[in-house]
């Protein structure tokens, strides 16, 4: 009778600490942001299904591009890990401090909510453009044996046509 108890509260315990936690986040590239550039909004959603995405309103902002959907499902020594994310580009309408706003979505294991994010735009009377800090193409082997990077291509030289001489 002991070792059935033993077994059973055992069971529990072991599957209690497998149990994983859903997280819901909402992560912007930057929380300042200059006039007429972009910045990138991802809300997700880690060890959870997604049963329903409402597109949030977003005041005054333009959506240049979104929702734009990335799923990944792993396993790992049997351990199951997923990852569902809804990402957005958004341009600023105005200067000034404009909220992204939280969003709840339904899972099996009820609701849940990302916090919301407040985003300061500043004038750009200059109408510099920022960069999105795309990654930089890079050697593997050259990374591998801490070699230097691969130098930008050198443009060619144009070569003299030669003329054709005659002796007279």
């Amino acid at each position: 009778m002991k070792k059935q108890i033993f077994l059973l509260v055992f069971l529990l315990v072991s599957s209690f600490s497998f149990a994983q936690k859903t997280e819901f986040t909402l992560t912007v590239n930057k929380d300042t942001v200059l006039m007429n550039n972009l910045i990138r909004v991802k809300y997700t959603m880690k060890q959870g299904d997604l049963n329903s995405f409402d597109t949030p309103e977003f005041d005054h902002f333009q959506v240049v591009s979104g929702p734009n959907v990335m799923s990944s499902v792993s396993f790992v020594n049997g351990d199951k890990s997923q990852e569902i994310s809804y990402s957005f580009y958004l341009k600023p309408d105005s200067p000034g401090v404009w909220t992204i706003p939280a969003v709840s979505v339904e899972t099996e294991g009820g609701v849940v909510s990302t916090k919301a994010k407040d985003i300061v735009v500043l004038p750009n009377p200059d109408g510099i453009k920022e960069e999105e800090g795309r990654p930089q193409p890079t050697d593997f082997f050259g990374d591998f044996f801490n070699r230097s990077p691969i130098p930008p291509p050198v443009p060619a030289t144009p070569t003299k046509k030669k003329r054709k001489t005659y002796r007279l």
